[in-house]
């Protein structure tokens, strides 16, 4: 790793958000470049004083009033800067790859429709038969009696009694299609029936059922993370299997909607209800990881060192308890020398 692609993931490296891999690179990089040791020190620095400061809330309207004060600087701007800035606008959005991509796209169908439509003439022919549908002639199929049959229905074909029509070729078809044996016709529809079933499980695709995890998860993947939320808390009510792995996906469904203050202490009940599980010893991961992030140190500690006795984590949570036991004495040495008086006044002030 070099210093440019440690900028680029420097943010990330500072909250613990980095793959393994790239985590181990960014710690060997450190290492050795004092210019990215000092950069980081910096920024872990700034975090640290952040978080230690407490929050205010907004005085109320603030969103308001700054929305008014833009309004009314709009509002004092000559006619000339207004329509500069609508050009700027429309130029930005002009200038965007997805209009680009939307133009051609637009192209692209109208030419198709064009170029594909139907010409006169262009149907299949169409048979209409005795069933009164009409049917391609690739579709049509005539079915003869058996050869050794022929000679049997040779006598009842040759009596008086005339077909409907007189002469009809039609009607001599309707007798001879009558002969077909009632085994060939239950043999063809049990093929028929059989083909449109191997038709509808291989080509349709079953849809997910409405409370599964498929769905829950499409919800995840596709943003919508109220609704995703809701679907696996209820999969994690009703138990199961599926139970540890629902819970633990609707606790990442409110980290990405709330953050890390909201979604810790789910992480935790998760870990306690699930612990003997691989979503368990996961919730238990990133509680301490929210934790950390958030400055709560202590309660960081603790989800770590539950992870200990877990051996696909212990090496993680070993590296991550290093770096807690740094931060804290970090904290604690700013604290002591921006708390104790100088030297020479201690000095003075002593009889």
């Amino acid at each position: 790793m070099d210093c440019e692609k440690f900028d680029r993931v420097a943010l990330d490296f500072l909250y613990g958000e980095l793959d393994e891999l790239t985590d181990a690179a960014a710690r060997r990089h450190l290492e050795h470049c004092g210019r990215c040791k000092g950069v980081s020190s910096s920024l872990r620095a700034t975090k640290e004083v952040g978080a230690l400061l407490p929050l205010v809330d907004p005085p109320e309207g603030l969103e308001l009033g700054i929305l008014e004060a833009e309004r009314r600087i709009n509002a004092r701007l000559p006619l000339r800067q207004k329509l500069g800035r609508g050009v700027s606008i429309l130029a930005v959005y002009a200038m965007r790859p997805q209009l680009a991509m939307a133009a051609l796209l637009l192209l692209m169908i109208g030419s198709s429709l064009f170029f594909l439509r139907a010409r006169p003439g262009a149907r299949d022919s169409v048979l209409v038969t005795e069933r009164g549908i009409p049917e391609t002639e690739s579709e049509h199929v005539a079915i003869l009696p058996a050869p050794e049959r022929r000679a049997a229905e040779a006598a009842p074909l040759a009596a008086p009694k005339a077909p409907a029509a007189k002469g009809d070729e039609a009607g001599r078809a309707r007798s001879e299609e009558r002969t077909e044996p009632s085994e060939a016709l239950a043999a063809r529809d049990g093929a028929e029936a059989a083909d449109k079933d191997t038709l509808s499980e291989g080509l349709v695709p079953a849809a997910p059922e409405a409370d599964s995890l498929e769905a829950a998860n499409a919800a995840f993947q596709g943003g919508r993370y109220v609704e995703a939320q809701r679907r696996f808390d209820e999969i994690a009510a009703r138990g199961g299997s599926d139970s540890p792995a629902a819970a633990l996906q609707a606790v990442e469904s409110l980290r990405r909607l709330r953050g890390c203050p909201a979604a810790a202490p789910r992480y935790e009940e998760v870990h306690a209800r699930h612990r003997a599980t691989a979503s368990g010893s996961e919730a238990a991961w990133q509680a301490g990881d929210c934790y950390r992030a958030l400055g709560e140190l202590a309660r960081a500690r603790q989800s770590f060192e539950a992870l200990l006795e877990v051996a696909e984590y212990r090496s993680r949570a070993e590296a991550a308890l290093s770096e807690l036991v740094a931060r804290e004495q970090a904290v604690a040495s700013r604290k002591a020398k921006a708390g104790s008086p100088p030297a020479t006044g201690a000095a003075k002030a002593t009889p």
